[in-house]
This record gives C-alpha cells, sequence and structure tokens, in this order.
C-alpha cells in the first residue's frame, strides 16, 4: 500500500493551475521537470506530478514514484529498498527519509487510489477515494533531488480511517486543504505530522470494487464498480 493510484488525465500545466488554487503562496513551474505519467493506473517507478518547496517558494515538478535518499551514490537502478511507500509513524528518524522529512517534503495530486483484498491466488482491486469538491486530492510525500537532477518521492502512510479498515491495514496519508501548505513548506511539525495529518478525511471515505485488470491496462473504466452477474 499504497501501489496503485489514479491521477485522471489532466495535463500538468491543469495540474499546476489547481496546485496554485490550494498552495498559500505562488506556484512556479520547473521548466525542467519530466512529463509527469497520467491515467488511471499509475505504479511505482513512473513520474508523477509533485509540489514542493525549494529556497522558500513552492515549486511544481515531476518525481520518479520509487524515493532515492539525495546522499545516494548510484543510479536510481541501484538503490534496491522498498520505498516507493514511507510509513508516517517512523519516516522522520529512518536513515533514508530523515533528511527529507525535515527539508523535501512534498504533496502528490490525484484522484483516488486501488487496495487489493481476498486470498493470494484471488486477490480483487478496490477503488477508494474521499468526498470531495476539490477536482484533486493530494497524499502527503517526501521527495528528493539528486546529484544528476533526478528527482524522487515515496508516499506516506498511516494507519486506514475505521470506515476502510476492512480493506487495508494502512491507507496513504491524504492532506486536507488545510494542511496542504504547512506540509508542503515544512512548517508542520513531526508531532503534528504524527498524529494528526491525514486523518481528517475520517467518515468521508467513498470505496467499491472494481473489475480485476492487468498491469499496463488504463482508462477511466478501471474505477467503474464491479458488474456482477446476479
Amino acid at each position: 500500500m499504497c501501489g496503485r493510484f489514479t491521477a485522471g488525465n489532466l495535463t500538468q500545466a491543469q495540474m499546476l493551475e489547481i496546485m496554485r488554487g490550494f498552495l498559500d503562496g505562488p506556484v512556479a513551474p520547473d521548466s525542467d521537470a519530466v512529463e509527469a505519467r497520467i491515467g488511471w493506473n499509475i505504479k511505482p517507478t513512473q513520474p508523477v506530478n509533485i509540489a514542493c518547496a525549494e529556497g522558500g517558494n513552492f515549486t511544481a515538478t515531476s518525481a520518479r514514484w520509487w524515493f532515492v535518499p539525495r546522499h545516494f551514490k548510484g543510479s536510481t537502478k541501484d538503490w534496491k529498498q522498498t520505498t516507493f511507500n514511507a510509513r508516517i509513524e517512523t519516516a522522520a528518524d529512518k536513515p533514508a527519509y530523515r533528511t527529507a522529512w525535515k527539508s523535501s517534503r512534498c504533496a502528490i495530486p490525484a484522484i483516488g487510489y486501488y487496495e487489493w483484498t481476498g486470498p493470494d491466488k484471488d486477490r480483487r482491486p478496490n477503488y477508494l477515494t474521499v468526498e470531495t469538491n476539490a477536482p484533486l486530492i493530494f497524499f502527503a510525500g517526501l521527495c528528493s533531488k539528486l546529484l544528476d537532477g533526478t528527482r524522487t518521492c515515496t508516499i506516506l502512510t498511516r494507519e486506514p480511517s475505521k470506515q476502510i479498515a476492512h480493506i487495508h491495514n494502512r491507507m496513504p496519508v491524504i492532506l486536507t486543504t488545510d494542511e496542504l501548505s504547512s506540509w508542503v513548506s515544512g512548517e508542520m511539525t513531526t508531532t503534528v505530522a504524527q498524529n494528526a495529518l491525514g486523518t481528517g478525511w475520517d467518515g468521508r471515505f467513498k470505496f467499491h470494487e472494481v473489475n480485476k485488470f492487468g498491469r499496463d491496462d488504463d482508462g477511466l473504466e478501471l474505477i467503474n464498480p464491479i458488474d456482477r452477474v446476479t
């Protein structure tokens, strides 16, 4: 968890405009950003849109969704730890994440995400999102910028809301609009983040089972409720 999410069909320019509406301050585009993956089946190692803070300003850019700490000297393919997710309870103290926790937080725009339930031989996907009038939700994340300029990121997770605990024992940390700027800017304290960040959506989740799909499948139909034969 969270191993797949949806970004929809918004372009990077459209994402930028939406971010500007939610972040408390100007947001500058990164002209060198790699084009982010969009669609309904975003996978780890693909480039995703992020909002981060650099030099006291917000920046809209992209990052490879599989975190590599900036002190690592090899290429991203040489990094062997599974770091596309990080536990919010421990990330501040983990050697891989603690520098990013202090100075390289980010938000990753999305529409929803998937979780699988059931026995190993018959895992079934569920689509989850939250009730909001906004066109996007934002996952709390950490990011890094390596010596070769490559950006990477991870999505933070926490214990699930009681409403969705039957689906999975973890959930992505989904920022409320009130939390977005203070998280990305680094102003939010570790204590507040670990205890409360991402809990503001309790009772407001929407979820349903969807049809099984392949690794490279894509399209809006992936999030349609499962068509059961009665």
